[in-house]
């Protein structure tokens, strides 16, 4: 039997051979990109989509039985059906950025007015900000300007779950009392 075979090659594969990966390829890759290109249509996607191929069968080599076909099929079946994912994948993404540009309401340049008030409110806002204890200010600003969870704050300063809640709690509290008139209503009900 020659050595170079695909299904040979495959089995040193399996046994963990890197020389035995890399002769695969040498000998299949070419192939492969072929199957790929048609079914994505783009090159970029194609040399990933073989990539992933490759990685795969070098996880999955132990899975291939010479019974079921040859070594040639089970490559060229791992790398359309990456090949029909990539494209599903971009469909959807497509599909998604379609409805989300569909949802969002146009963007509307405030007038003089408006952005007078809004330049008002964000220099209340910076003032009441700067009255805040330390400790307030700091979990605020990870909460609501870093956008994290109160458990992430948490870890991150190394302190308790409820004392960062609680300063949350305070923070807000203080920053409603100090801006009274600036202050955004409470839409909630």
């Amino acid at each position: 039997m020659n050595r170079g075979e695909p299904e040979d090659l495959l089995e040193r594969v399996a046994r963990g051979d890197r020389a035995a990966l890399l002769a695969l390829y040498d000998r299949v890759s070419g192939t492969l990109m072929a199957v790929a290109l048609r079914v994505t249509g783009t090159r970029s996607e194609a040399e990933e989509v073989v990539q992933d191929a490759f990685m795969r069968a070098w996880r999955e080599a132990t899975s291939f039985d010479r019974a079921r076909g040859s070594a040639l099929a089970w490559l060229i079946t791992l790398t359309r059906n990456r090949s029909i994912d990539v494209v599903r994948s971009r469909r959807r993404r497509a599909l998604h950025e379609e409805e989300s540009a569909e949802a969002e309401p146009p963007v509307v340049a405030p007038g003089p007015e408006l952005a007078l008030v809004d330049s008002d409110r964000a220099a209340a806002v910076r003032l009441a900000l700067e009255t805040l204890r330390p400790e307030q200010r700091a979990v605020l600003e990870l909460a609501y300007f870093s956008g994290l969870s109160h458990s992430e704050i948490a870890a991150r300063l190394a302190q308790p779950l409820g004392t960062v809640k609680t300063r949350i709690l305070q923070a807000v509290r203080h920053l409603r009392e100090r801006l009274g008139e600036h202050a955004p209503t409470d839409r909630r009900g």
